[in-house]
């Protein structure tokens, strides 16, 4: 056995410098891109309901979402809110358009919410990225690069911070994130900022001399983008 430890050192040493440069550069290379967890409801309500209900359904007893945010009671109660309040429209009960829209509004600021702790769990866990977003109906879009930063924050009085964003438009809505601790994924939905219309929002009750870190994403009818970069402030 020592012999052929032997032979087989004294071959590698004739190998020439090149060849083995060559055959380093031939061995595959696996990189891992981050990926964003896409929703891609339908406009359509009762398109809307299905997508909901099998979401639903596919994180119900997952194993990689312990404890889904919102949990799966609040989403199926949502939806079927919005199921009931679709019946009335149908019926064409006087003033159910408005009260249906907003049921609608209600549903997708949760799933949107859901993807997010999705995110998160996405995050924490690269290498299965895909598959996670995957076993929960979502798609993956994959990332190359950094995000850029699209929006800033701007110090107002005492425990008072204005963000804004860059990109304008009246075609989408604007999504803001908070945290503490940047480094742990899940805690940029422990605190939920109101999503706006406009490209601006006001944060407050912020306590004086910590760091705080925040981000920003637009949500068209697509569902919402990637989050540019992530911003830090301390706080007077």
């Amino acid at each position: 056995m020592f012999f052929m430890k032997t032979q087989i050192i004294k071959s590698m040493l004739r190998i020439p410098a090149g060849l083995i440069f060559f055959l380093i550069a031939m061995v595959p290379v696996t990189v891992i891109h981050r990926i964003v967890v896409v929703a891609k409801l339908p406009i359509g309500i009762n398109n809307l309901l299905n997508r909901v209900y099998s979401i639903i359904e596919a994180v119900t007893d997952n194993t990689w979402f312990p404890t889904p945010t919102p949990t799966l009671l609040a989403l199926k109660a949502a939806a079927d809110d919005l199921n009931a309040e679709q019946v009335k429209v149908k019926n064409h009960i006087s003033g159910s358009v408005p009260i249906r829209n907003a049921k609608r509004d209600t549903l997708k600021k949760l799933v949107y919410s859901l993807v997010n702790y999705i995110q998160g769990i996405c995050d924490a866990n690269p290498a299965s990225a895909v598959g996670i977003a995957e076993s929960a109906l979502m798609y993956a879009k994959k990332v190359r690069g950094g995000a850029k930063q699209v929006f800033s924050a701007k110090r107002l009085t005492s425990g008072s911070v204005e963000l804004i964003a860059a990109i304008k438009g009246h075609y989408h809505s604007h999504e803001w994130g908070i945290s503490r601790d940047p480094s742990d994924p899940l805690s940029w939905i422990a605190v939920l900022l109101p999503s706006t219309l406009k490209s601006k929002t006001v944060v407050n009750n912020l306590k004086p001399g910590e760091t705080v870190y925040f981000r920003h994403r637009i949500v068209t009818k697509d569902g919402p983008g990637d989050w540019d970069q992530v911003i830090s402030l301390i706080i007077l």
